[in-house]
């Protein structure tokens, strides 16, 4: 219940118990009013009782002194002449309100001065003799007749007084009886009011208690919701002014059609004081065409449509502010209705970026020119050698039985020197072609890969008495015979770089790892989601970890051309082909017991399973 049903509850009550007072007074004041017309008729009956006895005792006294002549006798007489008038007057008084009462009063008044008038008249003549003559007795007839009539109408005033003295008891003794029940309901009335007002009253208190506990619970979750806020806005405030871009809001500025006019400044950050060189009470409040004109036009169309759209618009634009030339990157987002703009000076970075872009362009022409000269060297040196080769072999053949043994060994050394020279020729044209190759990529099967290497190696193979493994292998997405060449390189060396003691064994597993496992492992920055690692292991002479970048680079060796034969560029031929297909490649070693060979290539969506090959 609220605190209106209570008023109204109370109000139902309050005017409830007001009819039954008005009730009750009635009832009390009809009681009172049936009581005191009950006193005044008996009073009545009094006053008539009185009156007929004062006037019985006149008429015996003036009797007694008729026949004595002993003044004595009228003593009754004098008293009744005396004091009749003030009873009749009373009586008079309590007839006022009875019409029928009063006219017989009236009536009775009457008889009464009758009978006192004859009474004084049989007086005056039982004092002229002492013997009654006829005009006395005359006066005594009459007397008594008139006697009679006082009786009678003594008689019928007490009638009437008691039939309403009898009325106004059987009126009292109903009000009586009601006025107790009329008492009690209204006591039981007000004590149910007061308590039901009173149990209302507790409950709305407990419920105001409960309400302002509540009020209070919720202000205080208010002021730690204000507190929390005004810290988030705060740590917002410091963000915007910690970003070393400029953040500007704008809200937008529409005519009577709805159509926008301009743009209204309504926050911004300190960098973009710092950048626009404008102090923070120059600029807010103000309007985006007043304070930066060089934005109508293309700017400003751009972040109309922004608010228009909803959609971001982001540019790099070189823009006039207080007569200077900036280059600025600008990002416009949505924002109620008006927008966002992050904006940056960019102009050291574009000057490095034009700076980057001319050297690179230098440095692409440098390397393709240098590829173009070691393709055209390489490839024009073949003649040359392949005829020194030639006129070698013709010397000893034709010759030899003329040379001396010092002579034989020149062209022997000859000889290898210029098959040496053949190969690196061969390597450093395989070097130039990886990134000149017309092959197009597609999925290659590692099955037939590492079977092709098997069969091309095979002498290699049997002579060293070599065992290779080959465990589940993903196939992977490039150039056939350059991802063959790179692979058929790490297991020759496998097979070069072996401990005398003990017969080969290289080890070829892969599986697919995610692009966090190969931006841990390689140190890259991945461009695709996941990758498929392919691992050689030999069981060889391995070496210091310390070479392990040093032996990917161009004609790099660890050991002496007599020690072990090869022209240094086999592992440099092999990252590059790695790198040309997107993916990087890495070593682990440890001398005297082997090396762990990692290649990684972007994992294709159409590659296939990983096969277990044997």
């Amino acid at each position: 219940m609220n605190l209106n049903s209570l008023r109204i509850l109370f109000s139902l009550i309050i005017g409830l118990l007001i009819i039954l007072c008005i009730w009750t007074y009635w009832n009390l004041n009809n009681y009172i009013s049936s009581v005191e017309k009950v006193r005044e008729a008996n009073h009545t009956l009094q006053l008539t009782t009185q009156i007929l006895s004062l006037i019985k005792d006149a008429e015996t006294g003036h009797r007694g002194y008729q026949l004595s002549h002993d003044d004595q006798y009228l003593e009754p007489y004098y008293v009744a002449k005396k004091e009749l008038p003030l009873k009749l007057d009373q009586l008079d008084s309590l007839s006022v309100d009875h019409a029928d009462l009063l006219i017989k009063v009236a009536e009775f008044r009457k008889a009464i001065d009758s009978q006192l008038a004859i009474i004084e008249q049989i007086l005056q003549e039982v004092q002229k003799g002492s013997r009654l003559n006829s005009e006395a007795l005359t006066l005594l007839s009459q007397g008594k007749a008139n006697m009679d009539l006082v009786r009678s109408i003594a008689e019928d005033i007490n009638i009437l007084s008691r039939n309403e003295a009898l009325e106004e008891e059987q009126e009292e003794g109903a009000f009586k009886k009601v006025t107790p029940i009329n008492l009690l309901v209204v006591a039981l009335i007000a004590f149910g009011g007061v308590l039901l007002l009173f149990t209302r009253a507790v409950l709305l208190l407990e419920q105001r208690d409960k309400k302002s506990k509540n009020l209070t619970e919720a202000l205080e979750d208010l002021e730690k919701a204000t507190e929390k806020t005004k810290q988030v806005s705060d740590l917002l405030r410091n963000v915007l002014d910690s970003s070393r871009d400029g953040i500007m809001a704008y809200r937008s500025i529409r005519n009577a059609a709805g159509e926008i006019e301009d743009f209204q400044l309504v926050l911004a950050n300190r960098a973009a004081f710092l950048i626009t060189n404008r102090s923070e009470s120059e600029i807010l409040g103000q309007r985006l065409l007043d304070l930066f004109p060089g934005n109508k036009g293309y700017l400003y169309e751009e972040y109309c449509k922004v608010v228009e759209s909803g959609k971001d618009f982001k540019t790099e634009i070189e823009y006039l502010l207080d007569e200077k030339y900036i280059w600025f990157k600008i990002l416009a987002t949505k924002f109620e209705d008006g927008f966002i703009v992050t904006f940056s000076d960019i102009t050291e970075d574009k000057a490095t970026g034009i700076k980057l872009a001319n050297y690179t362009q230098e440095l692409k022409r440098s390397n393709e020119d240098l590829e173009q000269f070691a393709y055209v060297a390489s490839h024009d040196l073949q003649e040359p050698l392949r005829k020194i080769r030639s006129f070698g072999d013709r010397l000893l053949t034709k010759y030899r039985d003329q040379l001396d043994e010092t002579g034989q060994n020149y062209i022997d050394r000859m000889q290898v020197a210029a098959k040496r020279m053949q190969n690196l020729i061969e390597d450093l044209l395989a070097f130039s072609r990886i990134t000149r190759s017309s092959e197009l990529p597609g999925m290659v099967n590692m099955k037939e890969v590492f079977e092709e290497i098997q069969e091309d190696l095979f002498d290699q193979i049997a002579r060293t008495k070599a065992k290779i493994d080959i465990e589940g292998l993903p196939d992977v997405l490039g150039v056939k015979s350059q991802v063959q060449r790179l692979f058929q390189n790490l297991v020759s060396n496998g097979l070069k770089f072996r401990r005398k003691d003990l017969p080969p064994l290289i080890r070829i597993s892969g599986k697919i790892i995610s692009a966090v496992e190969a931006s841990k492992d390689f140190k890259i920055s991945p461009r695709y989601g996941n990758y498929v690692q392919i691992t050689v292991s030999d069981n060889g002479i391995g070496f210091n970890e310390r070479y392990k970048d040093q032996i990917f680079n161009v004609f790099q060796r660890l050991h002496g051309k007599n020690e072990f034969e090869g022209t240094g560029i086999g592992l440099a031929i092999c990252k590059k082909i790695i790198l040309h297909h997107g993916g990087a490649i890495r070593v682990e070693s440890e001398e005297g017991v082997g090396s762990d060979f990692i290649v990684i290539f972007p994992l294709n969506k159409q590659a296939g399973n990983p096969e277990h090959h044997e």
